[in-house]
């Protein structure tokens, strides 16, 4: 969820809710999200290219900082954001991109029925205190993940794997309840993380297998990783990474320009702006996959008719929204371009308030109809208040409820008492949500869940995505929710530095191809 931005910046998003319990809720959005932006790597990234300085310190601008470093407990992205890829890896590993590829395993089979994936571990690799990589070490991180009881915050993403076993020290064998054509995707996420066995302490310091190792942790500044030179890949860029943390957007601004920080994370448009044209910055836009989404409350009327749905995505202008905003792109449902499923969806429902306020005397509210909208305060009022100025157009009186986060969790997740509702879901892959009769808005459709269970348990990726994005599709013809906008990514830096993830879709800050010009 977005915290004081209607916009990715790193640093500046919540976890949306995903898990069951509202316990495990609320502990999700104590730690806060990242939004990636910032400039592609190019060519020469990594220690010792030509022209670069590898004893080089970067310091990164980050907004809210992790409470925990245990990655198996804190939920959110502040953890994995600074950790993941950096000094915790998996046997896969996923890029800002998308791109999966092999880290503590040099490659993997797949049985012809897809239960069964074999990995064969990566020789060599040692965990920062020197202690090597084994199997067993794999075999207990994620067969931790999975076991009856488990706190980890991410398991759900490994829902499909029955168990861990190793044959022999090399190889680790993966056995699933069923087929997931996602599961790789999965295993780069913060589930598939490996640990050293019996490792303690997590919550206070780090021992993971990466580029980085962790350094120092000054609690309400920063955290502080050193590079790892003992790294069995491809050495890390800069000798150290520094994540200073910056709530205010004002000071995180000077903070750039006074060179106390390389790579900041504004988001406001008019200081955006002020980069323009210096050459001593660069100023890059990404992608994210943050989908801010009004929610519709359909298991209740009037919002159960479709009718009423539909008028209001149609009551509501999504260009004007990113023109006040200054940023954001248009999407039509819950899938991003990021997807391989992706789909422009944006033909359906289009703007058009007369036919919007037809379809309300059509659903029986000729006089148009009075609701509340639900709206966490970490968002800023001016979106809420465009889509109430919007709806008004069309006969709709919209009352905003602006409520603590934690009221939204049990209010409306929880207890699903609401009329519509504005949050953002940063979550990749997320459309499955839409397939759960039980979550929040309220929308049980049989044909939606088998269309996705039979996307999950594909044979193809082709099949798959056909899948999916018929279930996206469907949503969106049900109007379902609506997708105001798709976030961006925005960061500033300084010129000279090079490596760092243009795009917020990993939710993993890989600062291991990070390079500094030699001034």
């Amino acid at each position: 969820m977005k915290v004081g931005s209607p916009w990715p910046t790193r640093g500046t998003r919540r976890r949306p809710p995903v898990m069951t319990s509202v316990a495990a809720l609320t502990a999700a959005v104590l730690l806060l999200l990242g939004a990636c932006g910032g400039g592609s790597g190019g060519a020469g990234a990594g220690a010792g290219a030509k022209g670069t300085d590898p004893a080089a310190t970067v310091t990164i601008g980050q907004i809210l900082e992790p409470s925990t470093l245990d990655i198996t407990r804190g939920s959110g992205v502040a953890i994995a954001d600074v950790l993941q890829n950096n000094v915790y890896q998996g046997l896969l590993q996923r890029d800002d991109t998308g791109t999966i590829t092999p880290a503590l395993a040099s490659g993997y089979q797949v049985s012809p029925d897809g239960l069964t994936y074999t990995f064969t571990l990566r020789p060599g690799v040692r965990f920062h205190d020197g202690n090597p990589l084994t199997a067993a070490d794999v075999v207990s991180s994620l067969t931790a993940v999975i076991a009856p009881g488990s706190t980890n915050p991410n398991a759900a993403n490994l829902a499909s794997l029955a168990s861990v076993a190793s044959p022999d020290p090399g190889r680790v064998v993966l056995t699933l309840r069923h087929r997931d054509t996602n599961f790789t995707f999965w295993l780069t996420t913060a589930a598939g993380v490996i640990l050293r066995r019996g490792a303690t302490d997590l919550a206070a310091t780090a021992n993971g297998t990466g580029p980085f190792r962790f350094a120092s942790w000054r609690h309400g500044d920063s955290i502080t990783l050193a590079r790892n030179d003992g790294y069995w890949g491809a050495r890390a860029g800069v000798a150290k990474v520094v994540f200073r943390y910056i709530t205010d957007p004002n000071a995180q601004n000077n903070a750039v320009r006074t060179g106390q920080v390389d790579i900041g994370a504004i988001a406001d448009a008019d200081l955006i702006n002020s980069y323009r044209g210096n050459p001593d910055f660069v100023v890059v836009r990404g992608t994210t996959t943050d989908k801010f989404t009004l929610g519709f409350n359909a298991a209740r009327a009037p919002l159960s008719d479709e009718r009423v749905r539909h008028a209001l995505r149609q009551g509501i202008d999504k260009d004007g929204l990113i023109k006040v905003l200054g940023t954001g792109v248009r999407i039509g449902g819950d899938v991003p371009p990021s997807d391989p499923w992706y789909e422009d969806l944006t033909g359906i429902d289009r703007y058009d308030p007369a036919h919007a306020r037809a379809l309300l005397a059509q659903s029986g509210h000729p006089r148009g109809l009075k609701l509340t909208l639900t709206v966490p305060t970490i968002y800023p009022t001016s979106i809420a208040e465009y889509v109430a100025s919007q709806l008004r157009q069309i006969g709709v009186e919209v009352t905003i409820r602006p409520v603590e986060f934690s009221t939204w969790l049990t209010d409306v997740f929880a207890h699903h008492d609401y009329d519509l509702s504005i949050v953002d879901h940063v979550e990749p892959r997320d459309l499955g949500n839409y397939a759960l009769p039980a979550y929040y808005w309220g929308y049980d459709d049989p044909r939606t869940q088998a269309l996705y269970q039979t996307g999950v348990q594909a044979s193809s990726d082709k099949d798959r995505d056909d899948s999916f994005r018929a279930v996206a599709r469907r949503v969106s013809q049900q109007a379902v929710s609506d997708w105001l906008l798709l976030g961006e990514s925005r960061q500033v830096a300084r010129s000279g530095i090079r490596g760092y993830p243009a795009n917020n879709t990993s939710q993993i800050y890989d600062a291991s191809k990070i390079v500094v010009t030699r001034s």
